[in-house]
């Protein structure tokens, strides 16, 4: 196990040097973040070679990524071209709303869709597993964007005329007015939660239906079976353990883009979280804030990726990496 996890680390660390490579070059062909600067005839060419050379955009490509990567290993994601503050401080500010975002949806996807698919499993064909596969579809093919619209006009908009009174909020993560709390929280975190959780839950319903039946087509479940183990010790001890296993899969890539957000949920509800600061910045040319999330990113992916390799062992006892 030991060697599996040195091995899997060098990789990783390899991945991350070249998706660092990608990630700058990529975020530097959407243009120069100084041509606002440049295009105002109140600054002066001299102003503006001062700050090229502050931000070490006077350099060759290759020496801004240098300098880049080497501020990088030492904790420093650099400055904001258009904030003047340090990107830590930026990105740092926008991770809570993130997580508690995020976190919010994949529980209630949790909640909801491994149990409905594990029934629609074992009652394969029954009318309310063709009444999921018909909402999974929906899900699967409803735009993200154009699902949040609709929760807003719904639940924002007509249900506060109907009731007389805000329910939902459709923006933002307080109201001031109202003086915060976890209600008011409540209230903004719903709709752009349950946006993404209807989306997910199409996506992990089908793949452990998917799952539970490959295992309960399997010879070592017809034996439990024959052997008198009872109904709920077959389905849930021996077949979802292993049935889990896509799950996980795939709950280690989402988990893996937490901290990116959902950028049209975050901006479509303007959540502030790093979503629609990645966006935000995109649109303004705030490229080292871009790096900073994209590169977050990447990190987190092969982390967790790592760790799904290494959950896969406790849930499936079968694996070894000896």
């Amino acid at each position: 196990m030991i060697s599996y996890v040195i091995r899997k680390v060098l990789f990783s660390l390899v991945v991350l040097v070249f998706a660092s490579i990608f990630i700058f070059g990529l975020v530097s062909l959407a243009g120069d973040p100084l041509v606002e600067l440049k295009q105002n005839p109140r600054i002066r060419a001299e102003d503006i070679q001062r700050i090229s050379a502050i931000y070490g955009l006077d350099r060759s490509y290759p020496e801004q990524y240098l300098f880049w990567i080497k501020g990088v290993l030492q904790g420093d994601l650099g400055t904001s071209f258009k904030q003047n503050a340090p990107v830590n401080e930026i990105i740092g500010q926008r991770i809570f709303p993130t997580v508690l975002l995020m976190g919010t949806s994949i529980l209630i996807t949790m909640i909801f869709a491994i149990p409905f698919g594990i029934y629609s499993a074992i009652r394969k064909y029954s009318w309310l597993d063709n009444l999921g596969t018909f909402f999974a579809f929906l899900g699967f093919s409803m735009p993200i964007f154009w699902l949040a619209l609709i929760l807003q006009l719904v639940f924002g908009v007509y249900l506060t005329e109907w009731a007389g009174t805000r329910v939902f909020y459709t923006s933002g993560i307080s109201d001031t007015n109202s003086g915060g709390g976890l209600v008011d929280l409540i209230k903004h975190l719903t709709l752009p939660a349950l946006s993404l959780a209807i989306i997910q839950s199409a996506v992990y319903s089908r793949f452990q239906r998917s799952a539970m039946l490959d295992v309960l087509s399997s010879d070592y479940l017809r034996t439990a079976r024959a052997k008198g183990l009872s109904r709920r010790t077959v389905y849930l001890k021996h077949a979802l353990r292993n049935a889990l296993i896509p799950t996980v899969t795939l709950l280690a890539l989402y988990m893996g883009t937490i901290l990116g957000g959902a950028i049209i949920t975050e901006t479509v509800f303007a959540w502030p979280g790093l979503g629609f600061l990645f966006a935000d910045a995109l649109f303004k040319g705030d490229f080292n804030v871009a790096r900073g999330i994209l590169l977050l990113i990447a990190v987190l992916v092969v982390f967790f990726n790592l760790v799904a390799d290494l959950v896969y062992a406790f849930v499936d006892p079968r694996i070894s990496y000896d």
